[in-house]
């Protein structure tokens, strides 16, 4: 046999080999493959345990869900398979009240901060839903809010909060210090139309859905501007009402895309990377999503899928 054809083999092979040790050192702790699959699905309408009246955020903190059941007044914790686990809150005005659970976020070491939407208010809970402290009231001065949306918090202690009337984002503190703000009504770089979410990345840049002007902005941690993508439309990378946002372990930014009733994945800066989702009520469709959490060990991803009153999951392929 003559051999001397298959003398390059060593050296194609070396490459891969080297390609594959490269991305287990640059630490990617969840699957790449951008495909997604229906996994499980739970909760109905109503009051009871496991049930939902307009839930519109989810989040997933050490092993566990959080779901700010909107007009319940209540968050609701579960296990990863929709197993019902313990609730807290209710109707009402007091400390550990809620007058529209509107939207929830978590920090570095589990603590739960909810938009207190009719209150007017942020308040902050221990992971077993211990109340610790609270912030804001009715208005437009600074630390003041019209109507607080979904916050989000960043590795230094900060917490970002969207208000869709006001049409800015609040900076503060994790014990409601107010620091600084920007934002204002437009359609500009840096201007916001009813502003739903925000997220921070690891570099601690701030993303929020621009609702209203259905698109993306991505900040810097101080508020500067830096980009911007998605324009109104049903293509790949266009929005119609972009809701909730959350993000992996590898900076990429998960979309509810609210009214196209589905999710959309994108890098950092824009880039479309995949979509899963579509209208209706079966298993792996949806209806007007709003919330969303990704597991950021595992890259499963939970959706409040708020117009079917339930808790959709759905899990990387490998």
């Amino acid at each position: 046999m003559n051999l001397s054809r298959y003398s390059l083999i060593p050296i194609l092979v070396f490459p891969i080999i080297l390609f594959s040790f490269n991305a287990a050192a640059f630490g990617q702790s969840q699957p790449q493959n951008l495909t997604f699959t229906y996994l499980t699905s739970w909760g109905s309408a109503g009051e009871g345990d496991g049930q939902f009246d307009g839930q519109n955020d989810v989040d997933f903190f050490n092993g566990k869900v959080y779901v700010a059941d909107y007009a319940n007044n209540r968050i609701q914790v579960f296990d990863p398979n929709g197993q019902f686990l313990t609730k807290f809150g209710d109707g009402g005005e007091d400390d550990g009240q809620f007058r529209k659970a509107s939207a929830l976020s978590m920090d570095s070491e589990g603590n739960i901060y909810l938009a207190d939407q009719f209150n007017f208010r942020m308040q902050k809970f221990s992971n077993d839903g211990t109340f610790l402290t609270k912030w804001g009231t009715e208005g437009e001065a600074e630390g003041q809010f019209l109507h607080p949306h979904v916050p989000a918090n960043d590795a230094n202690g900060k917490v970002f909060v969207t208000d869709r009337e006001r049409a800015d984002v609040q900076v503060f503190t994790d014990d409601g210090q107010f620091l600084y703000k920007w934002g204002g009504v437009g359609e500009g770089d840096g201007q916001l139309s009813d502003p739903e979410s925000s997220i921070v990345d690891s570099q601690g840049n701030v993303y929020i859905t621009d609702y209203g002007n259905d698109r993306i902005q991505k900040f810097s941690n101080d508020g500067t501007f830096l980009t911007k993508w998605g324009t109104r439309g049903e293509a790949d990378g266009q929005f119609k009402g972009p809701a909730g946002l959350s993000i992996d372990a590898n900076d990429k930014i998960y979309v509810t895309d609210k009214n196209n009733n589905r999710i959309q994945v994108f890098t950092s800066d824009g880039q479309f990377l995949t979509k899963f989702g579509n209208a209706g009520s079966g298993d792996g469709q949806l209806s007007q999503p709003e919330g969303i959490g990704v597991d950021k060990e595992s890259g499963t991803v939970y959706v409040a899928d708020t117009g079917n009153t339930r808790i959709v999951v759905f899990e990387p392929l490998v």
